[in-house]
């Protein structure tokens, strides 16, 4: 006799809302950072870990709400057995304003903060 999990006991205690279209459930988002530009920027990586019978079948530039954040789809793939799923992603801001200025740019996003580039 096969055993059945309620996947959404994993994700509950440590997960975030997601919504995508009509859909909605829990999954652990995980933002780590990693330095690029000879470690002039910190870029972060978006990756969401949800179930796939929920979440698995998204493709490429398709619309979630996570934690009450917007995000794009950039990959998609199922992990080990196929019952979760895991997302790549890219968030989405409103706002991007460039301001050049003598030493280099700044880019300021929707949250008040800013990123560097010198030229």
């Amino acid at each position: 006799m096969a055993l059945t999990e309620d996947l959404t006991l994993f994700l509950t205690d440590l997960g975030v809302s997601v919504t995508a279209g009509a859909v909605s459930g829990f999954g652990v988002l995980d933002m780590p950072g990693d330095l690029v530009l000879d470690g002039m920027v910190i870029s972060t990586d978006y990756s969401l870990t949800c179930e796939a019978s929920k979440f698995g079948d998204l493709l490429y530039g398709a619309a979630m709400t996570i934690d009450g954040n917007s995000y794009e789809v950039r990959d998609n793939r199922l992990v080990d057995d196929g019952a979760f799923c895991a997302i790549t992603l890219t968030k989405v801001t409103a706002a991007l304003s460039k301001l050049l200025l003598e030493d280099g740019f700044y880019f300021l996003l929707e949250d008040s903060s800013f990123l560097l580039l010198e030229v």
